[in-house]
């Protein structure tokens, strides 16, 4: 049985990272999400945040990996709002 493959989110926005380990290797997935949610944070929220993470997601070909973009997203986006600046 394989022990996964771990995907790292660092800390940011003086919020801790995570670690997740994955069923298979979702790392590129993940760090596109945490990308693009960055990239929207950045660039003064333009846009629908669910608009933005779901043009994007559907772009990738499988399921798990359709997973661990959103996680990566939303864990972006959740380390900026409760970060202790905000």
């Amino acid at each position: 049985m394989s022990k996964g493959v771990m995907t790292c989110l660092p800390p940011h926005d003086g919020h801790p990272g995570v670690e997740i380990i994955w069923a298979a290797d979702c790392r590129e997935a993940f760090n596109q999400g945490v990308k693009l949610a960055q990239t929207w944070l950045d660039n003064a929220r333009s846009g629908w945040l669910w608009a933005v993470m779901i043009a994007e997601r559907d772009l990738l070909p499988c399921a798990l990996e359709r997973r661990a973009f959103e996680v990566g997203f939303l864990s972006r986006v959740h380390q900026r709002i409760c970060s202790p600046r905000c």
